[in-house]
């Protein structure tokens, strides 16, 4: 798992995942335009509206797919499988890769995250009143991204699966995009009432999901967890044929 993790960090789609993210995090980002000084802690509070942003959710699944969904792929083709599961086994080689796949989507959000907290951190700073910043605004950004960051895991494990099904790098990056931006459709078209069918809701959490959203956080774990799972079921499908 750690030399998955470190692959993930060196390779170059991470940081390309990455700049997707900065940039659209950057474009979403409402940026104020006052006289007077801002409120200690609004740097961390127009982050997280940015990370609601129309920006954010439309480039969301670059970002998510980018890293790391077509690994498997990349092993199988290039020879690696044959020398990797002799050695560490099939069921290693399976947890490994569901979990590094799921979170490579999530970490390039969280980095993403950072970098523009850090630079929006260094220009606002001194536009903010001096005092202490509240909780709410860390906790709000905090929750934003993780909600952001199991969306990114969910997608990149569907691409991951699309990757082991069809063996084709493309369908493993085109058919995220496809059900994200479907769902989008469905529920700007017809079913306007289906907030489980809205991606940006799920990121903004507006809308009543039960006692402090923990009906919104239950769905996107589930959501997290059964793609991992139905990710894990194909490839030890596909590797039965080693």
């Amino acid at each position: 798992m750690s030399c998955e993790i470190k692959r993930i960090f060196a390779g170059r789609s991470f940081w390309a995942a990455v700049l997707a993210g900065v940039l659209a995090i950057a474009a979403g980002f409402p940026y104020p335009k006052t006289e007077t000084l801002l409120a200690a802690g609004s740097f961390l509070e127009l982050e997280t509206k940015a990370l609601t942003s129309k920006a954010v959710c439309y480039l969301l699944p670059v970002t998510a797919v980018l890293p790391w969904c077509d690994s498997f792929l990349e092993e199988w083709k290039g020879g690696f499988l044959k020398a990797c599961l002799p050695r560490c086994g099939r069921r290693a080689y399976i947890g490994s890769k569901i979990f590094s796949v799921a979170l490579s989507g999530a970490f390039a959000l969280f980095t993403a995250v950072l970098l523009t907290a850090f630079g929006y951190f260094l220009v606002y700073i001194p536009m903010e009143k001096q005092g202490t910043i509240p909780f709410q605004s860390y906790s709000g950004l905090l929750e934003t991204a993780v909600r952001a960051g199991l969306l990114c895991g969910s997608l990149s494990s569907l691409g991951g699966i699309c990757a082991a099904v069809s063996g084709s790098i493309y369908m493993a990056y085109g058919l995220p995009f496809v059900a994200y931006y479907f769902c989008m459709l469905l529920h700007e078209r017809y079913f306007e009432s289906a907030l489980w069918l809205y991606p940006p809701a799920w990121l903004s959490a507006d809308a009543q999901w039960g006692i402090r959203n923990h009906g919104l956080w239950l769905f996107l774990l589930l959501l997290f967890v059964v793609t991992m799972g139905i990710h894990g079921g194909v490839l030890y499908e596909r590797l039965q044929e080693l």
